[in-house]
């Protein structure tokens, strides 16, 4: 199952936006969930490197055999922002979110709910 994980701040502010695991859908390389959750963090990596300026705010693992589990984190860093790349930044971060979700609805609606789970976790500090 993908695990995708939004850590959010009480304000709504994205802190960090991380996706792990394979759907188990079908096959690496056939699999459509795992080729639209992929596309959607990818989307948000140059969305956000382009309108914002910005390089090193993403990690990336990529799996090397059929064992190992892909991982994708983006955490821009909000105190070393201007407002603009600030407010850019995250209308890309939830955006990609919405898509992301839209993807758990449609996937649980026809395939059921085993494939991928968006979680946001609210941080009061």
């Amino acid at each position: 199952m993908i695990i995708v994980e939004v850590h959010k701040e009480i304000s709504g502010q994205i802190r960090s936006l991380s996706v792990s695991d394979h759907s188990g859908y079908a096959e690496a390389g056939s699999d459509i969930i795992c080729a639209g959750a992929s596309t959607l963090v990818y989307t948000a990596i140059g969305a956000i490197q382009d309108l914002c300026g910005l390089d090193d705010f993403y990690r990336i693992e990529e799996a090397d055999d059929e064992d190992s589990i892909p991982f994708s984190e983006i955490a821009v860093p909000a105190l070393a922002l201007s407002e603009e790349q600030l407010r850019t930044s995250q209308i890309i971060l939830q955006t990609v979110v919405i898509g992301l979700k839209q993807l758990e609805e449609s996937v649980n609606t026809q395939y059921g709910n085993q494939f991928i789970r968006v979680t946001e976790i609210i941080h009061d500090m």
